[in-house]
């Protein structure tokens, strides 16, 4: 995937058209296991420039030579996405993998999971990706053609993290191509329900809106109480008899 990513940089400025799409990242189990998954998606000019005479995508790929490693391809809009996913029983193994794979964008990688709280606190760099090749461009130049993501997916209720899209559990860095390093910090409650955490809508705002609520009802209730006995006793004076007539 290295060697597909760095030829894509150099194509790019003769072939604006190419768009290619790295993704790397990880599932974490809130028992400590996970999935490490790296992908990488080409447009159909980009597949034009890098599977021609039946090149395998999956060739030189670390993670497919793990025992049980799955391939896999899926389109998501204009781009095709080759998929190598690898099941490890440890998180230990996560930092092994991230850390010793060539095509892994992580200089530094750690993750630690406990019955309370999952946290993970990485450093991304997509600078070695390119090479010297890319040694002088603009990085403008590479903006509209390659992109380079972590995505980690972690257990529970996001508690704090600091990435750049959320969907769902699943929290999306986007990597400088040629930008530098880029840090990562994130922490879960894999006991929580998923769905909460810093991205969703502050539940301080949901409570005073709840009071506010229970305020008017409790109002309204009072005010009808106030004018039911008042609109009652004229309506028992016209109920009364009338007076005898005096003879």
């Amino acid at each position: 995937m290295r060697r597909l990513i760095v030829v894509a940089a150099i194509v790019a400025l003769v072939a604006t058209a190419c768009k290619v799409e790295t993704n790397y990242g990880a599932v974490i189990n809130k028992d400590g296991t996970g999935t490490i998954i790296a992908e990488i998606g080409m447009d159909e000019e980009a597949q034009g420039f890098f599977l021609q005479e039946g090149t395998d995508p999956f060739e030189g790929q670390a993670l497919s030579e793990i025992p049980g490693a799955v391939t896999r391809q899926e389109t998501r809009g204009d781009l095709t996405f080759y998929i190598v996913e690898a099941a490890v029983d440890d998180v230990s193994q996560i930092e092994d993998m991230m850390l010793n794979d060539s095509e892994s964008l992580f200089k530094t990688f750690s993750v630690t999971v406990t019955d309370t709280k999952v946290t993970v606190a990485a450093t991304a760099d997509a600078t070695d990706t390119l090479g010297s090749q890319a040694e002088g461009f603009d990085p403008s130049v590479f903006q509209d053609s390659i992109s380079a993501n972590v995505k980690l997916t972690l257990p529970g209720r996001i508690l704090t993290h600091n990435a750049d899209r959320v969907e769902g559990n699943t929290l999306i860095w986007s990597v400088p191509v040629l930008g530098g390093s880029l840090d990562l910090q994130a922490e879960s409650d894999p006991s929580g329900t998923p769905g909460g955490g810093d991205s969703g809508f502050p539940v301080w705002i949901l409570a005073v809106v709840a009071a506010v609520v229970v305020a008017i009802v409790v109002y309204v209730v009072m005010q009808r109480r106030k004018v039911a006995p008042a609109a009652a006793a004229p309506a028992a004076m016209d109920d009364m008899p009338p007076p005898p007539a005096v003879e």
